[in-house]
């Protein structure tokens, strides 16, 4: 089960700079006769109310409500026959959980809560609980009792831990009622400054490990050994009496290891006697001789790779030899249900036991295990009433039978024989097998003074696992690791190196130790589903959660391509995990397409709510990628048809974004479709009083401003696009002192186009010398203010200004022109250039024809050539390179392509010339 995760910064909320959308009051206070009330105004979904231990804590995912609810809770007065003190947590990342976290006064403390569906408010009761006051001293000296028992309807004393916030200012109270503000601005920065997003960008997926069944060893070794190995058939005494004496021959063939005579031996005896008491031994040692016979045989097996039920490697079987031993047991399956000698029984059922557990087969090796037990109680056998109650019991937990566990725990046989430590082992798997987490932490915090040391490993990986499910990661490290200091040999022992570093990951420990805990994690794991879990929660961390992933990082990703010994192994969770990092490499290199590619063909509609959520929320980002892409590049009809494609699958499913609805509606403004824009920013007006999706942030926006200041931008937008000047310069004037929105892009075109270039050169200038960093501009935006600027510079400007300016411009332009489309505006301010040459009162002819040719060179097809032609030549002629500007002037007059107006310039020229001529 994916559990939620809530990680917490602790700081202050300012109160007095509170953006609420509601004048109502979040929170009343009453005091009853013995009580106390607060009734706290908010949707049933908004806000999610527990308490633990001495700790009232309320959290909200809804940033407007927490900021307007912590300012009014911050000016109450605080009770102190209730309360201790309050701390205000907000998160570390944008779209995390808000919390406030109330200190009652002591255990004393009460709260009873509910939720009245008429008044939209959750109502809170604090009660001193009278009874608990009274024993409150005569708890100190009444002994405590240090063994829980499984059946007792007490639950074993709570320990109150004072968890330790990390704090970046000082904690309210009410001796303290400064506030620091927090900018969203700072976190925004701060979060840009990180290398890693948090945990919930990766593989954050969780899900509950299986408890621990109590290990038993192995009793013995199926390879080497064979049934006699607990049992010595013994000579025969009494050689006089004929069957003795043929007895005595077949053992000593038997003890001799020679096979072939030793079955010979038996045969007659059994042709000669029948079946008789010796029966059971002749059948125990054919049984015996064929199990040996494979265990020593020399042919050549053919071997086939095995994994068990977790994944673990197991060693390859010679099925060659299944047939014979599978005659042997029958054998020794007849010996249990027919002979009466114990000690013979007991040997042959260790040796089934045995079997059947490394086959998995619990329902026989339970069957052999209870005959064991009730064998050995009947001989009283200590060692065998255990070793066959750990079986048992075992079998028991395999079959998850886990009511006939408990009462087979409670037989008191079982409690005289069985070690303390082995029975609460058995008890806490019962216990965390049944989700009841608090109560295995609470055994093992009354019994662990009591344990001795080396402490059972299932008591260990078991309380540790409960800590991890209860999110106190700090004490599951500490267990786990005591796990693998002991037991590193236990299958087991993968899922606790993994648990180790996931914990740490979830603590935001160093995240160079956290990869390497990882990397362990993948290397020493023989729990290959471990093995491959451990590789995606790698590349969520190195790769997904990396905001500059590396080459190296990037081929880490092959990670996650499952071997074929892996590959059977990944059941729901994992397959759910791999899905979720695999999209999310996507994501976070940009590749759109493939994303939503990959999306698509998930059928996510079969997983759980929390999951299903999950991947519509990226893939809202996804579809966010795909459409930013498509708007800044100028696409404007792939932004609207994407949008129109998706937004029902993914961006309807979670909370909306302001700012996807604004490129929306932008683009059907820049494809003139205005009725769509209307529908479009109606829509946008509608998400001014709801709270908008906060997570994921995987898209790097353009914008980041509130949704009445993307009102505000569209506005601007749609009356550029009609060229309504006037009712644009209108409105500016209403939204000068906004600061959000892009003021002086809008007035830089408006003065263009008004023709006031004096304004238009200064707003530009203000916008390029400070740029809004909320709320940048498009590439396609950009040129078009640029070009404004140009054209106005060029218009008011001096000359030698202008070019100073325009020189300045134009390394930019060059250097910003990854896809050559900024080609036409370089040329310009090249022409420009040169016209700003040419029209100095006394030209530098040298410079303006050295530059006119440069631009010749650079534009050859360039519909300012003509004119750059044109000024070439008159340069040429003016610095004493007659000849060759009477030449360019003359190829003017003789090309077709010439314009007219520039063909009489060039006539005019080289006439004045040829009269210049004749007079001298």
């Amino acid at each position: 089960m994916t559990k939620p995760v809530f990680k917490k910064l602790t700081f202050i909320i300012a109160g007095m700079f509170i953006c609420a959308y509601s004048s109502a009051q979040s929170i009343e206070q009453s005091v009853g006769n013995s009580f106390l009330r607060w009734k706290i105004s908010a949707s049933k979904n908004s806000i999610k109310i527990k308490k633990e231990g001495n700790d009232l804590i309320i959290q909200s995912l809804d940033a407007d409500f927490f900021n307007r609810f912590s300012g009014e809770v911050a000016k109450l007065n605080l009770n102190n026959n209730y309360h201790s003190k309050l701390k205000f947590n907000a998160p570390k990342m944008a779209g995390g959980t808000y919390s406030m976290d109330v200190e009652l006064k002591d255990e004393s403390i009460e709260l009873f809560s509910f939720y009245k569906n008429d008044e939209n408010s959750y109502i809170l009761d604090f009660w001193v609980n009278q009874d608990t006051v009274a024993t409150k001293n005569a708890a100190a000296a009444t002994p405590k009792i240090k063994l829980a028992k499984l059946n007792s309807t007490k639950k074993a004393p709570k320990k109150i831990i004072k968890k330790k916030p990390v704090t970046v200012a000082k904690a309210f109270t009410p001796k303290n009622n400064k506030r620091d503000l927090v900018s969203p601005q700072k976190i925004k920065q701060k979060v840009k400054e990180e290398n890693f997003r948090d945990f919930r960008y990766g593989a954050a997926f969780i899900w509950d490990y299986k408890a621990q069944i109590p290990p038993i060893e192995q009793d013995i070794s199926l390879n080497e050994k064979a049934p006699d190995y607990f049992y010595e058939v013994k000579d025969r005494v009494l050689l006089d009496d004929k069957k003795e004496a043929h007895m005595q021959l077949s053992i000593n063939f038997f003890k001799k290891e020679d096979w072939g005579l030793m079955t010979r031996s038996i045969n007659l005896y059994e042709e000669k006697y029948g079946s008789d008491k010796n029966k059971f031994i002749n059948d125990f040692m054919k049984a015996t001789s064929m199990i040996k016979n494979t265990i020593k045989s020399s042919v050549n097996p053919e071997y086939t790779s095995q994994l068990g039920a977790e994944g673990e490697v197991l060693p390859a079987e010679d099925y060659s030899t299944k047939g014979v031993r599978a005659a042997a047991r029958n054998l020794l399956t007849n010996i249990v249900e027919a002979s009466d000698e114990y000690a013979l029984s007991k040997a042959v059922l260790r040796y089934l036991i045995q079997f059947y557990r490394n086959e998995n087969d619990h329902i026989q090796a339970l069957g052999f295990a209870k005959n064991l037990y009730v064998k050995a109680s009947e001989d009283f056998d200590d060692d065998m009433i255990i070793y066959s109650s750990r079986v048992i019991l075992n079998s028991l937990a395999n079959l998850r039978q886990i009511d006939k566990m408990k009462t087979f725990l409670e037989n008191k046989a079982v409690k005289r024989v069985l070690p303390a430590q082995e029975g609460l082992a058995y008890i806490s798997f019962v216990n965390l097998f049944e989700d009841k987490a608090s109560q295995v932490l609470a055994d093992f915090t009354v019994n662990k003074d009591s344990l001795a040391s080396p402490i059972h490993p299932s008591i260990l990986y078991n309380t540790a696992e409960a800590y991890f499910r209860k999110a106190d990661y700090r004490k599951a490290i500490k267990l786990y690791d005591d796990f693998l200091d002991k037991y590193s040999f236990l299958p087991e022992s993968s899922q606790a190196r993994l648990r180790i570093a996931l914990s740490y990951d979830l603590l935001e420990a160093d995240l160079k130790k956290v990869l390497k805990l990882y990397k362990d994690a993948i290397n020493k794991s023989g729990n290959l589903a471990i093995r491959f879990e451990a590789k995606l929660r790698y590349v969520g961390l190195r790769v997904a959660r990396n905001r500059r992933p590396s080459d190296a990082d990037l081929e880490t990703i092959v990670f996650i391509n499952a071997q074929d010994a892996e590959k059977p192994l990944i059941k729901d969770e994992l397959k759910h995990l791999l899905w979720l990092t695999r999209l999310r490499t996507f994501i976070v290199t940009k590749k759109y397409n493939d994303a939503i590619a990959y999306l698509t063909s998930l059928p996510t509609e079969t997983l759980r709510p929390v999951e299903q959520r999950t991947f519509h929320a990226d893939g809202a980002e996804i579809v966010l990628g795909l459409i930013q892409s498509a708007y800044i590049k100028g696409d404007y009809a792939t932004a609207v048809k994407v949008w129109e494609i998706y937004k029902n699958k993914y961006e309807d499913k979670v909370g909306e974004s302001a700012y996807l609805n604004f490129i929306v509606s932008d683009s059907f403004v820049n494809l003139r479709l205005f009725d769509s824009y209307k529908r479009a920013v109606a829509h946008l007006e509608k998400l001014k009083g709801n709270r908008t999706r906060e997570y994921p942030l995987w898209v790097e926006t353009n914008k980041d401003i509130s949704t009445s200041d993307y009102i505000v931008e569209l506005n601007m937008s749609y009356l550029l696009e009609q060229d309504n000047y006037k009712e644009l310069e209108q409105f500016l004037e209403l939204n000068k002192t906004n600061k959000n929105i892009n003021y002086n892009f809008y007035k830089a075109l408006v003065s263009y186009h008004n023709k006031k270039y004096n304004e238009a050169v200064t707003s530009t200038e203000v916008l390029l010398v400070s740029p809004n960093a909320n709320n940048n501009l498009t590439p396609g935006q950009n040129k078009r203010m640029l070009e404004a600027y140009l054209e106005s510079l060029y218009e008011i400007s001096p000359a030698k200004k202008f070019r100073e300016k325009t020189a300045a411009l134009i390394v930019d332009l060059q250097r910003n022109n990854q896809n050559n489309d900024l080609d036409k505006m370089i040329s310009r301010a090249d022409y420009l250039y040169i016209e700003s040459l040419y029209s100095e009162k006394n030209p530098d002819f040298k410079i303006l024809g050295m530059k006119a040719e440069e631009f010749l060179t650079s534009y050859s097809d360039n519909e300012y050539n003509p004119r750059v032609t044109y000024l070439n030549g008159i340069a040429k002629v003016k610095s004493s390179q007659q000849e060759a500007g009477k030449e360019i002037l003359q190829k003017l007059l003789d090309d077709n392509k010439t314009p007219d107006y520039l063909k009489g310039l060039a006539r005019s020229e080289l006439t004045s010339l040829k009269l210049k001529e004749k007079t001298l």
